[in-house]
């Protein structure tokens, strides 16, 4: 079977610009859209396939209805991977982990992580806090000691940064992230820097969800993952992260070709350059499901984003 490709989902937010439309290519993405879904199976939006015997169908109907083409399906479809284009610095947030997530209703918390196909220079995130406990925390809050209370990581391009849920992050502006996140939709903001809208109003905080899931110590400022790399001729298969929640891999092809062949189903996104997958035409901007055990060449000048869970 050739690979399925998925249309991406755009949304548009306060801090979208044009980047996303610059860097993939969607002329068609109106401006002002900060993130786009690659693939996601949500309620509020699925991605549709655009080719092959599945076409005209969604990501959810195939996961629902066609469980071949990915192993285990006795469970929600485990993730959102999305195309992260921030102008202006997201609202600092964070998100529940399995415990709190549960206590909600959601049968999985939100674990995320982001690697960075572009970075201004001088980009930073925010990544973890200052507070010694919830005291402490509360402390920080009531004396509007906001940036006191907030720790920064700076980030280069092809960064990679694992955000278990619970640590108090946001991607800031000037970067261009390729993010994958489990399927929980639920975040909780924290601070948004005062910002206000054309009529004045502050966005709504989630501050009392936000301290309640909140972690503290090492654990949660500091970030901590392990790579392995594997040549393979003009090849090389990066594995930044591999847990319960996902895998995520990076693929780069320098004028050859790798063969995909995995016992899982693989979710693929190029990011960099151009070439074939499967016989077909790929470049910057496209996204692609590999069904699980499916033999599927892909060559050329490229780079791919693969994930799995």
């Amino acid at each position: 079977m050739e690979p399925l490709f998925f249309k991406p989902i755009p949304f548009k937010t306060v801090w979208g610009g044009t980047s996303i439309k610059e860097y993939y290519g969607y002329d068609w993405m109106p401006d002002g859209t900060g993130q786009a879904w690659a693939f996601a199976a949500q309620p509020d939006g699925s991605n549709i396939c655009q080719n092959g015997p599945y076409k005209g169908m969604t990501l959810g109907d195939l996961w629902n209805g066609h469980p071949e083409l990915f192993g285990d399906t006795n469970r929600e479809f485990p993730l959102i991977i999305s195309m992260l284009c921030p102008r202006d610095d997201l609202s600092i947030q964070v998100h529940p982990d399995v415990e709190h997530a549960r206590k909600y209703g959601y049968s999985l918390g939100k674990n995320e992580a982001w690697y960075f196909l572009k970075a201004d220079e001088g980009s930073q995130i925010v990544f973890g806090h200052n507070a010694k406990d919830e005291q402490d925390l509360r402390s920080f809050i009531a004396e509007d000691r906001w940036t006191d209370l907030v720790r920064h990581l700076t980030v280069r391009q092809d960064d990679f940064v694992y955000v278990p849920a619970g640590t108090l992050h946001a991607c800031c502006g000037g970067v261009i992230a390729y993010e994958v996140q489990q399927c929980t939709n639920v975040t909780y903001r924290f601070w948004d820097y005062d910002r206000t809208d054309v009529n004045g109003n502050k966005r709504e905080l989630q501050l009392d969800k936000a301290i309640e899931t909140l972690h503290y110590g090492d654990a949660a400022n500091h970030e901590s993952y392990s790579t392995t790399v594997n040549a393979y001729g003009r090849c090389e298969r990066v594995t930044y992260f591999d847990s319960d929640s996902f895998r995520i891999e990076k693929l780069v092809v320098s004028d050859g070709e790798y063969v995909v062949n995995e016992a899982t189903y693989e979710l693929v996104s190029v990011v960099r350059g151009s070439g074939m997958a499967g016989g077909i035409p790929v470049k910057v901007g496209d996204h692609f499901l590999i069904p699980q055990s499916e033999k599927v060449v892909i060559s050329g000048n490229l780079t791919c984003m693969m994930t799995t869970a």
